[in-house]
């Protein structure tokens, strides 16, 4: 059945502690939230913490499930901190006590006055209001990388990218200066957890050994570089994606780690046409490296190579996409969910089927078909699109885009914010509608989940009218710690 909820409280960051009014202007409208945990106290530093030399560091392959349904889960949200009559209580006031389970863990957001901000969710305060100083653009947004670290990305002249640790904000691990003008967001390398019992210390769930690697927008705006933070910025990257001018400007990006032998980096990128492409980097001889494309003068068409694939959603812009792995003995498998822009006047003229602004996709890599002696297709890449899903009602003349997509750390779910002011929780293996979750007066444009999210349930989101809401749904407590 379709819960419907609001948030388990809300942090508002604008100076005067009041939401913007829906429609207005907001300088302090979150681009981008994340949670980061703080290092325990007998703790140095992790070994998936950037930076450090992780040469020792090896990979113990966890059994995968391929568990896809949530019959089992439960819808836990509580409106004691929000409701009819509470909706914009100050954070500050509210008791800091009835979640200690919180302790630790910190809140990143960016904003568009170009701020950086810290939330001690434990006490619900701001702890620091401008992390990261020095950037003359507005922020666009943060990511986790590993348990104590985040990259943040502004929209500044250089198109800065950099990587802190949430314990010395201030000073940059890494810069990278990727100099592009777009609104395409990097991505980190992220793979889906398979051991529902694998956790950390701090009770996140274990990173991909390829979380060092992120995919970054460049000033050739069909370009893509994907580079490895433990290195010099200053230096080639690693892989150089040539897309095409002819999907027009890259819009989003997705990066995906496969856990098994083949060890496959999956690239999506999102388009202003409304096409997704995927590609297979880590094969034989991959024409994407940059010492194969140091001399290349043109972009590889996706018919031209085995290893890449493109499906085309729609006409408008593609604005987000994530990418969720399965691996189980016999196969490998990835599904992406993507998130359009819409118009509600030119979608409300197609048949109901093709209305649909978020769209699952199901990506086969070329070893996958050729290992399936049932598939009589050519051995190579491709894409298909499993489902199109609209937000709001067309008919209801509602704001049907969608601005950002994050699937849960098991790949269990997805979260999709949209144009209409709510998030929308929906089943990966079913598409189907899980949850609606109110909170916000504008467009959600920021949504992650915390790395525990299946034992804690913690999802976090921002809007344009510079609230933040922190959501606790389907927390499986079944879960071992």
């Amino acid at each position: 059945m379709l819960s419907a909820t609001d948030a388990l409280f809300s942090l508002h960051t604008s100076s005067d502690g009041k939401a913007a009014s829906n429609g207005s202007a907001c300088s302090s409208a979150v681009n981008g939230v994340c949670f980061v945990h703080k290092r325990l106290s007998n703790d140095s530093r992790d070994e998936d913490d950037v930076g450090i030399s992780n040469d020792n560091q090896t990979d113990t392959e966890s059994e995968s499930s391929d568990e896809d349904d949530v019959d089992d889960l439960q819808f836990k949200c509580s409106n004691l901190l929000l409701g009819s009559q509470s909706s914009h209580q100050d954070a500050s006031r509210l008791s800091a006590a009835s979640h200690t389970s919180l302790s630790g863990v910190v809140l990143v957001s960016c904003h568009q006055d170009g701020t950086c901000k810290l939330w001690d969710l434990a006490t619900r305060r701001c702890i620091a209001n401008d992390a990261i100083s020095g950037r003359n653009g507005p922020g666009l947004a943060v990511r986790r990388i590993g348990n104590h670290q985040f990259i943040y990305q502004s929209r500044d002249d250089l198109g800065t990218v950099s990587l802190h640790d949430i314990h010395r904000p201030s000073e940059p691990i890494v810069q990278i200066y990727t100099h592009s003008t777009t609104f395409c967001q990097v991505a980190p390398c992220c793979y889906t957890t398979t051991n529902q019992y694998n956790t950390t210390a701090d009770g996140d769930l274990s990173t991909s050994d390829r979380s060092h690697l992120i995919a970054l927008p460049t000033e050739e705006h069909s370009v893509a570089i994907i580079r490895d933070l433990r290195c010099d910025p200053t230096t080639n990257p690693l892989y150089r994606i040539d897309v095409g001018k002819s999907y027009g400007i890259l819009t989003s990006l997705a990066l995906c780690h496969l856990q098994e032998k083949t060890q496959h980096l999956v690239l999506g990128c999102g388009m202003e046409d409304g096409s997704s492409l995927f590609y297979d980097l880590r094969t034989n001889g991959s024409p994407w490296l940059m010492d194969k494309v140091e001399d290349a003068t043109e972009c590889i068409a996706d018919d031209m190579s085995k290893d890449m694939c493109r499906v085309k959603l729609g006409k408008d812009p593609v604005l987000s996409l994530d990418l969720c792995s399965r691996v189980t003995e016999t196969k490998t498998s990835i599904v992406a969910v993507a998130g359009c822009a819409g118009d509600t006047d030119e979608l409300s003229e197609l048949p109901e089927q093709d209305q649909g602004t978020v769209s699952t996709i199901k990506v086969k890599l070329a070893n996958e078909l050729a290992c399936d002696e049932r598939s009589d297709t050519t051995k190579t890449m491709n894409a298909s699109i499993r489902t199109k899903t609209r937000t709001c009602s067309v008919e209801s003349g509602g704001k049907v885009g969608v601005s950002v997509c994050r699937f849960r750390p098991d790949g269990r779910m997805f979260a999709i914010g949209g144009w209409d002011r709510r998030l929308r929780l929906f089943d990966r293996a079913s598409s189907k509608p899980l949850a609606i979750l109110h909170g916000h007066e504008s467009s959600v444009t920021a949504v992650d989940w915390e790395g525990n999210a299946p034992t804690s349930g913690l999802l976090a989101t921002g809007a344009g009218d510079g609230r933040i809401c922190i959501y606790k749904v389907f927390p499986n407590t079944s879960l071992k710690r």
